[in-house]
């Protein structure tokens, strides 16, 4: 072989050899970014697949914003591969709008408001009892006041929240008492406008729930006339669910109601820890919260017939005042299913 073939030969094996390194090369890059590429579609569709959960909080004291504090919920979720997504509202009314635009899944709300609720067509269910004594609604007047029993309201002015639970109550005790709504002159105010208006002496007598009833009474500028706890009336709160999400995840929905129940057993032998906790989330003085925790029966159980007729006859009278502009069988707005698979987990 001569030189000149040689020289050939070595530049071909080189020309081989570069062209291998590059195809090597581009294997691996086309490899790296095929991975990286894999990588990126795994996380997207881990996020796609995680599911969110909307929790309103609305307004009060109350046991979602302990064990929202608690971090409880997040844990639980997290095992299911849902998070948790905070949002706080002042009235239920707001609550329910939120619900009927997909963005609220889980909340509480009084019976007046489930009922406007239902009869409104908002896509709701309600899927436990929280309490039963509606955040202590009361009648209250000023200490020195005349007015000693519902009988003695007739006449007298009367501030209140229309369609509240304390209008509720209000109509119920004045129909034990023999009085009709037209019996006395209610004003209609907002617990903020009411709250000067009472303490100016503007109106005779209140219509309210907690924190004002326990906060007018210990300050020492309120008494109690009634209330659902001395007259004995049910007057319940309830947990409800959007009609979507319970449809989509019932799972979820059970697990809602698990950590609710959490919450519920952990108060009684907590009452301290609790308070401190509320009266820094919604900058109240301690002694006041722990207070009205003690004066409240916080529960999850399903609803009962009891409850069921105290809720109807809500809606009865919300009917004939008008509130409402259909009767509703209200027994179709409960679903007790979930709870019952929650208290299994």
């Amino acid at each position: 072989m001569n030189i000149t073939t040689r020289k050939v030969k070595l530049v071909l094996l080189l020309i081989i050899s570069i062209i291998g390194l590059l195809l090597t090369g581009a294997c691996s890059n086309e490899g790296t970014k095929n991975s990286s590429s894999a990588s990126s579609n795994v996380k997207e569709e881990s996020d796609k697949e995680k599911t969110k959960v909307n929790i309103a909080i609305n307004g009060g004291l109350n046991l979602l914003t302990i064990a929202k504090y608690k971090g409880w919920f997040e844990e639980e979720f997290k095992k299911e591969n849902a998070e948790v997504n905070w949002v706080e509202f002042q009235s239920s009314a707001a609550v329910l709008e939120a619900i009927a635009s997909n963005r609220v899944d889980f909340s509480f709300v009084g019976e007046g408001s489930l009922v406007t609720g239902i009869t409104s067509k908002i896509p709701m269910k309600a899927i436990s009892v929280t309490g039963v004594e509606g955040n202590q609604n009361s009648i209250i007047v000023q200490p020195g006041s005349p007015i000693k029993t519902i009988a003695d309201l007739k006449g007298k002015t009367i501030a209140i929240a229309k369609a509240s639970s304390a209008h509720i109550f209000l109509i119920k005790a004045l129909e034990k008492n023999g009085l009709k709504e037209s019996d006395v002159n209610l004003i209609q105010l907002e617990p903020t406008e009411a709250l000067p208006a009472f303490q100016t002496g503007k109106v005779d007598a209140w219509g309210t729930w907690d924190p004002y009833v326990t906060t007018e009474v210990e300050e020492g500028r309120a008494r109690i006339v009634e209330s659902v706890k001395t007259m004995n009336f049910l007057s319940p709160a309830l947990m409800i669910g959007s009609d979507k999400f319970l449809h989509e995840h019932p799972d979820l929905a059970a697990t809602y109601l698990k950590v609710y129940q959490k919450t519920v057993d952990w108060l009684p032998d907590n009452i301290d820890e609790a308070a401190d906790i509320l009266a820094e989330e919604k900058k109240m003085d301690k002694k006041l919260v722990k207070m009205i925790l003690q004066n409240n029966h916080y529960i999850n159980s399903p609803i009962s017939e009891d409850i069921s007729k105290s809720v109807q006859s809500t809606a009865d009278i919300l009917y004939k005042l008008g509130t409402i502009r259909e009767e509703v069988d209200i027994d179709k707005a409960y679903d007790n299913s979930f709870l019952d698979e929650a208290l299994k987990k």
